[in-house]
């Protein structure tokens, strides 16, 4: 074992590294594009004083984003605590002289932690983007899990979350120091894309209110219990005139087809799968429905709902909910209750006025607190409040 930590006879990096870690392929997709934005944002900010490395456990084809940014992207694999690449990351971390790193969706605790700093690594900083309630630990659970996040070496400096939600969830579930959490609230672009008629692209009657979902199409995401609401509205009668627009893909798509139907609602709903351009087709809807069961306090679909002026409507889960303020930007009901969504739903489009002025606040609720160059901004002060700053031979 002592070979690991034996100094390689030429550093191949003028500067010490700064090691951003990838969890999935270079050509993911969709689902990396906040990350990416970040790991630039950061490779900027610290050009003149680390080498910016990005670990890939495999690389296809590198984003744009990553192309123009001064970050040199390699394949090695730091995507896992697994004992049989260990020998590989202590290499390669005293290989690259890596004193910084940013790893996304870890835990704020854990032994590799340990053998990371052993191999010359000063400063470990988490970022936790994962969706969902947990059960806050009580008694001697509690307590050890306290003492655990108290040794230094075995946890991260600095643990941040996607959200204040995830922020809070770190204290109260996961015990870490409060001096060490911090939130980088998930933001968006506020530039929208040239719009595009969504009653004409998805066969929908021009008089018919849409009511949008953006989402993966699965039971997490609580598109049954959509159903379930519109067709309790349906039987109801209290709205008329609305048509639901479910955009996404999933495991359960063919499902929700078929319970649609079931439920007498093959001509109040469609399905269209994977839809590219999201964005240019919510601004033709009067309202968004988000029913997930988690998030991280609330989704990036969420905010794009808003920035498009879309009043929403959202159960009181926690991990749901926190970017929506009941009767102004949109309508919180009590999770699970089919009744309450449907009064929701049907208030809203019944009522002209409070859609437009719920979702005005919606959109200027965006611009204010949630743009992407606000969550760049918290994002770096985090890191310039943890990381000290470095020479070029890797010390403060």
């Amino acid at each position: 074992m002592a070979n690991w930590w034996r100094p390689v006879a030429k550093n191949p990096f003028d500067k010490p590294g700064l090691l951003l870690v990838a969890n999935w392929d270079s050509d993911v997709g969709y689902a990396w594009w906040l990350m990416e934005s970040y790991w630039a944002a950061l490779a900027e900010d610290y050009q003149g004083q680390m080498t910016s490395i990005l670990a890939y456990p495999s690389i296809s084809k590198l984003p744009d984003v990553i192309e123009k940014a001064p970050i040199s992207p390699m394949v090695v694999d730091f995507s896992r605590f697994s004992p049989g690449l260990l020998r590989t990351q202590l290499r390669f971390l005293r290989r690259h002289r890596v004193k910084v790193m940013y790893l996304s969706d870890r835990a704020p605790r854990h032994w590799f932690y340990l053998l990371y700093r052993l191999a010359g690594v000063r400063r470990i900083l988490v970022h936790d983007h994962t969706p969902g309630l947990r059960t806050r630990p009580q008694g001697i659970k509690r307590l050890l899990k306290k003492l655990m996040n108290r040794i230094p070496a075995y946890t991260a400096d600095a643990c941040i979350g996607a959200t204040e939600y995830i922020r809070e969830r770190f204290v109260r579930v996961g015990c870490v120091p409060e001096h060490k959490c911090f939130a980088a609230d998930n933001g968006i672009p506020l530039e929208l894309p040239e719009l595009q008629n969504t009653h004409e692209r998805f066969g929908i009657p021009s008089d018919r209110k849409i009511i949008v979902t953006a989402a993966r199409a699965n039971r997490y995401k609580g598109a049954v219990f959509a159903l379930e609401a519109l067709a309790h509205m349906k039987r109801s009668q209290s709205a008329v005139g609305w048509h639901y627009l479910y955009l996404g893909d999933g495991p359960d798509r063919d499902m929700l087809l078929q319970t649609a139907r079931k439920m007498g609602l093959e001509n109040d709903v469609s399905f269209p799968g994977r839809v590219s351009g999201v964005t240019a087709l919510l601004p033709q809807a009067a309202l968004a429905l988000h029913p997930s069961r988690g998030e991280v306090g609330y989704s990036l679909s969420i905010l794009e709902y808003m920035l498009c002026g879309l009043p929403v409507v959202v159960p009181d889960n926690p991990s749901v909910c926190g970017a929506t303020e009941d009767g102004k930007t949109g309508v919180i009901y009590r999770e699970g209750d089919v009744e309450a969504a449907a009064e929701a739903l049907a208030g809203l489009l019944n009522n002209d006025d409070a859609r437009k002025r719920m979702g005005e606040e919606a959109r200027k609720t965006v611009e204010t607190r949630f743009s992407l160059t606000q969550t760049h901004h918290k994002l770096l002060d985090i890191f310039h409040r943890t990381v000290p700053k470095v020479n070029r031979h890797g010390s403060a």
